[in-house]
């Protein structure tokens, strides 16, 4: 029954982020947070969202960006490493609590918009930025997609690109979790091949769906969405102090 509902949620998050490039993540990480545990649902959201991301860039993959997508590697892995190195040092309630946090603050921080796009560079340093805070609050697409909003960037091309860069920081923090925190992905093997199918369902359905949704209304929904799930979040994990 658990893993009947964990596919419909992923499913169901995953076509959010084939429309919109974020929101699914945000949604699979609250919903695996609440059934599996903050510290089991981190990795869990990664291998996930690896899943989804690969999945993303199978169905936009002429709308990629490649330059950006370059700059954007560089520091994933030493930001991951990083990040690694700093996860024991958190408990379970402030992890959640700090994830929800994290994304009200993405979502109440102003965004201003550059007519020519931001430089490159910039975009190594969300690299490391975000495969950092990736390892510690999971759900760094929030982040991430608001660096893509200011450079300009169309929903469709926004989506595809931000998923190569995601499933790069994906594979970074994998690596970290196999290795440094040594998680057993193998333990979830199961469950893992589960919500590996329902992300590609849903990847799918969102492809078929992109058009019929305008970027205000996307825009509009995605934050709503958003704070919806950091309020719950934050609730959660002030509930176990």
């Amino acid at each position: 029954m658990l893993y009947f509902f964990l596919f419909l949620a992923v499913a169901f998050a995953s076509i959010f982020s084939a429309l919109f490039g974020l929101a699914g993540g945000t949604m699979i990480m609250a919903v695996l947070t609440w059934t599996m545990g903050i510290k089991n649902a981190v990795p869990l959201h990664s291998a996930v969202q690896f899943v989804g991301n690969m999945a993303r860039i199978g169905v936009y993959y002429k709308l990629i960006e490649w330059k950006i997508v370059r700059y954007f590697v560089l520091l994933t892995l030493p930001g991951a490493y990083l990040g690694g190195l700093c996860v024991g040092f958190f408990s379970e309630k402030w992890l959640e609590l700090s994830v929800g946090f994290f994304i009200l603050v993405t979502i109440i921080i102003p965004k201003p918009s550059f007519k020519n796009g931001l430089r490159y560079e910039i975009f190594t340093l969300l690299g490391f930025l975000g495969s950092f805070l990736g390892m510690l609050v999971a759900v760094s697409g929030p982040f991430i997609a608001s660096f893509f909003v200011l450079n300009n960037i169309h929903k469709e091309k926004m989506v595809a690109t931000k998923s190569v860069c995601q499933g790069i920081t994906q594979i970074a923090k994998l690596l970290i979790f196999a290795t440094v925190v040594r998680f057993s992905f193998a333990k979830f093997g199961l469950l893992l091949l589960c919500l590996g199918c329902a992300a590609i369902v849903g990847t799918l359905v969102g492809k078929y769906l992109m058009e019929k949704i305008s970027e205000k209304a996307y825009n509009v929904l995605n934050n709503w969405l958003l704070a919806v799930i950091a309020l719950g979040m934050v609730a959660s994990a002030l509930m176990k102090f």
